[in-house]
């Protein structure tokens, strides 16, 4: 049911539309009077009026100024208007103020009666439109609170190949998320590296943790500038900048530097700061590549801020080098092949548009057959099982096509990936070789920088690979290592429970029986006693 307002200052006009019209046919609910705009205002702030009905020439103010106000504060109201004069001025106003009808007195009541109707038809048209707008604004606003969440996925699949750089899907895309760029935009990335904690973090605490060095890394790397922090699938935080200039480098050095610092002294971690060179979005993986790069060489420097752009002479002179054949074996191991395929296809890419001569070509054929023989000697496995037609054999053809050498690559590296999917999936050799080193070394005090050094690795890139490969952090690992190796003691040895926590590798055994406890839900001394009664 709807409301309508009558509003003039002749009482009999008034009373003729509101007694002297049947209403009763009309959904309407009450009709309420006014003098005066004055009153009319005070009239719609206290009611729910859906039809103003009004004079235009009445005292002080006139009908047009009411219009005025009636849009301004109570939009969902429809006007019509009432006037005895057929004044032009008027009805152009009444025109230009979006009135819904402009009527003449004296007015047949069946004529008034069905100009009602019709706006009554106007009012249910703009409640449809409130209720949609109402619920359009529910869903923009957990659209734009889940806007980051969702802007972060789609960087995380950009550079894990799950996601086209192709120019018309990176601008749908980016559209579609609100983001300020193109494909051919401007973009900056700054590696941020963690590289040791102070503390001896669980792999929970170290999530905790990281979550804050990426809050910090938004308040002071990124600040006020337009871009985003994001936390790739590997753990690897990145800020992007989306409006880089190239004399702003030195600022954000500035600010990595603050940021270390700050980093060190509030949240027990030490960083590194890799900053790259602008780019173009759709140039993105390229450039994060070379900042890993930048990031496993560095085995000497911690705490630093590095600039792509002071070491960009030695990474032209390794250009050949820029196939990851360490991170293809790994995509191979784990039987990634969607992942690897678009590597596969974003590096041939590179190669047309670089104009690879033959030799790369046959450079690139023996660094990818390498990797194959690496990853077959590892696992034991002869070629003919998977190759039984020895396909990984090329002729000249093929070495001088770029398009051969594509399918072709592409071809071993599905036959290989369903290979492992179909046989299970193993850790990297790496990763192995750290494994045994914990073993053996396990009652030392261990140290992240010198596992890294056993296998010439980054600390830091160390420990997201492990991570990846095991599901656990180096300390959760260890501590695992450990505790198996106290219940073995404790179960088949009388040797004093303190001496089995050094022999362990937990010089505090306080600390000892409280892992061992979490581990295992009996502390040593009811652990031992439990399964020596067996």
């Amino acid at each position: 049911m709807y409301n309508l307002l009558v509003v003039d200052d002749e009482e009999i006009a008034i009373r003729g539309i509101e007694k002297g019209i049947d209403w009763s046919s009309l959904p309407i609910a009450n009709i309420y009077t006014a003098y005066d705009v004055e009153e009319a205002r005070g009239m719609i702030a206290e009611h729910t009026i859906h039809i103003v009905l009004s004079d235009i020439d009445m005292p002080n103010q006139s009908g047009v100024d009411l219009l005025e106000w009636v849009n301004e504060h109570y939009p969902s109201t429809v006007t019509i208007f009432l006037t005895g004069h057929a004044d032009f001025k008027y009805a152009q106003q009444a025109v230009q103020l979006d009135c819904f009808d402009y009527l003449l007195k004296p007015i047949d009541h069946n004529v008034l009666k069905a100009c009602v109707n019709k706006a009554l038809d106007k009012v249910r048209g703009l409640e449809k439109l409130a209720k949609i707008r109402v619920t359009y604004d529910k869903f923009y606003e957990q659209w734009n609170k889940q806007r980051p969440i969702l802007i972060e996925r789609f960087w995380q699949d950009v550079l894990h190949y799950r996601q086209s750089v192709a120019q018309q899907h990176l601008d749908s895309t980016m559209h579609t998320y609100a983001l300020p760029l193109y494909a051919d935009s401007p973009i900056r990335a700054v590696l941020v590296s963690i590289e040791q904690w102070r503390e001896e973090w669980s792999a929970r605490d170290e999530e905790i943790m990281t979550y804050g060095v990426k809050n910090a890394a938004e308040e002071i790397i990124l600040q006020d500038d337009s871009g985003h922090i994001i936390q790739d699938g590997n753990g690897i935080l990145y800020a992007l900048f989306y409006s880089p200039k190239d004399e702003y480098s030195e600022t954000i050095a500035d600010r990595c530097k603050q940021f270390i610092h700050q980093c060190k002294n509030m949240l027990h971690c030490h960083l590194s700061c890799y900053i790259g060179e602008e780019m173009e979005v759709r140039q993105i993986r390229t450039g994060v590549q070379s900042l890993l790069a930048l990031e496993r060489s560095n085995v000497s420097a911690t705490c630093a801020v590095i600039l792509e752009r002071d070491h960009k002479g030695t990474l032209e002179h390794t250009a050949p080098q820029q196939v990851h054949f360490n991170d293809w074996a790994l995509l191979l191991e784990t039987g990634k092949q969607t992942e690897l395929s678009m590597r596969i296809d974003e590096c041939f890419d590179q190669m047309q548009e670089s104009k690879v001569d033959y030799t790369y070509m046959a450079s690139f054929y023996y660094g990818f057959m390498n990797m194959l023989f690496q990853w077959f000697s590892k696992k034991s496995v002869p070629m003919t099982d998977v190759f039984a037609n020895k396909e990984w054999e090329v002729g000249e053809n093929v070495l001088k096509s770029l398009s051969r050498m594509r399918v072709w690559t592409q071809q071993l590296s599905m036959q290989v990936t369903e290979y492992a999917n179909q046989n299970g999936k193993d850790v990297s050799q790496v990763v192995e070789k750290i494994q045994r080193y914990m073993e053996e070394n396990l009652g030392e005090d261990f140290s992240r920088e010198q596992a890294a050094e056993h296998v010439f690795l980054n600390p830091a890139y160390l420990s997201r690979l492990f991570r990846r490969e095991t599901g656990f952090s180096l300390t959760d690992y260890l501590v695992r290592l450990r505790i198996t190796k106290a219940r073995v003691e404790l179960e088949k040895t009388n040797i004093r429970i303190s001496d089995i926590a050094v022999a362990v590798g937990y010089a505090n055994f306080s600390h000892f029986s409280k892992l061992f406890k979490k581990m295992t839900g009996l502390t040593p001394q009811e652990y031992r006693k439990k399964y020596q009664e067996v």
